[in-house]
């Protein structure tokens, strides 16, 4: 049996930022993880407040990232809208990052801290308790008991936590995921269309763009083939503006569910990042809100000298945002599943008023960015 301070299970960049914002706060951590050598190819997008409390951890974020300032909106028939950065007054209005660019460049952070110690093992179980909380790993087949005073369970997902209760939706759609090569450079503009079929993002990402596309699952599993997909995208009047398109990467799919716990804190266990909440891509607002989990709960630790009768408060730090996020992604998606005519109609005489209304705009796109 071993004892520690304060874990974190997870090593994706919700967990490493956790570790590294409280390291350099001069906050001793154990950062379990079974592999942090990833060669995930996706691409994730962090808005300009996600880019900022990376970067104030001294790492140079936008050498590996390509910068959104323009967000195009449109809907299928009538409707568009357009949020720059300067409509915001920010620099920029978010990035785009390989997942496992980013991954490699905390994790070099990560070593600098002599405060952080990074164990490469398999948690299988986390067991609450009002004294400590005891992690139960695998190393060789071989179980190892770990007991700690806080458990801040990151995008540790994958552990089988039956004691932890879900709020859940299945929207019985597959997002499938590539990247695409158009003849017209991005412009650092990023596309959110309401297709007849989904809702599609286009992410400029180094100098091609991701696609992001949710459909039915039928759909989904014959978008898989390359072919397929390439001539149902060039059918798209919508795809016209950008040329000639091409896909020379593969193809990843993932079903979408709605997923929040209804308590973020139960007794040592603190949940943030995808172990929290995960919501629909549609808004991309995923990781954004982990990151602001990040911000609250280390706030909360550091500002109370990781008393850890405080933590408690860290339920009601994160509730309005993650209600307002969570929900707002969540009625979008179900808004956009119907086809009835009139509430297609309704959908695109919204983004017109939404797109001649700027101040209710920005005041969307900042609570977006930064949050409620």
């Amino acid at each position: 049996m071993q004892n520690e301070s304060i874990a974190i299970v997870g090593g994706g960049p919700v967990g490493l930022i956790t570790a590294i914002t409280l390291a350099k706060a001069g906050i001793s951590v154990t950062m379990f993880n079974a592999n942090l050598t990833s060669q995930d190819e996706r691409v994730l997008a962090l808005s300009y407040a996600s880019f900022m409390q990376i970067n104030e951890l001294g790492i140079e974020f936008k050498k590996i990232a390509t910068a959104i300032d323009t967000v195009h909106i449109s809907h299928n028939g009538m409707g568009v809208s357009h949020i720059h950065n300067y409509d915001v007054n920010l620099e920029h209005l978010g990035f785009t990052v390989r997942y496992a660019d980013l991954i490699a460049e905390l994790n070099k952070k990560a070593q600098e801290f002599t405060n952080i110690k990074i164990i490469h093992t398999l948690v299988i179980r986390v067991i609450p308790d009002v004294n400590y909380t005891t992690i139960i790993v695998k190393n060789n087949d071989i179980e190892e008991i770990i007991t700690t005073s806080l458990v801040i369970l990151a995008e540790g997902g994958g552990i089988n936590q039956s004691h932890i209760k879900y709020k859940t939706y299945d929207y019985e759609q597959i997002a499938i995921v590539t990247k695409i090569t158009t003849e017209l450079k991005h412009e650092n503009i990023a596309y959110e269309r309401f297709e007849v079929d989904g809702a599609m993002v286009l992410l400029p990402h180094d100098n091609d763009y991701v696609l992001i596309w949710s459909l039915n699952s039928e759909l989904a599993s014959l978008c898989l083939n390359k072919e397929f997909l390439l001539k149902k995208l060039q059918s798209l009047g919508f795809m016209k503006r950008f040329g000639k398109i091409s896909l020379q990467h593969k193809i990843a799919s993932f079903p979408l569910k709605f997923k929040v716990a209804e308590e973020r804190v139960l007794q040592r266990v603190v949940l943030i990042g995808n172990s929290s909440q995960t919501v629909h891509p549609v808004s991309a607002q995923g990781l954004n809100l982990g990151l602001r989990d990040v911000r609250d709960l280390c706030e909360l630790l550091i500002n109370s000298n990781v008393d850890i009768t405080k933590i408690n408060g860290y339920n009601a730090l994160r509730a309005k945002d993650v209600k307002y996020v969570s929900s707002f992604t969540h009625n979008l998606a179900k808004f956009l599943e119907h086809q009835n005519p009139i509430i297609k109609h309704c959908r695109g005489v919204g983004l017109m008023a939404l797109s001649n209304c700027k101040f209710i705009q920005n005041k969307l796109t900042e609570s977006l960015i930064f949050g409620v």
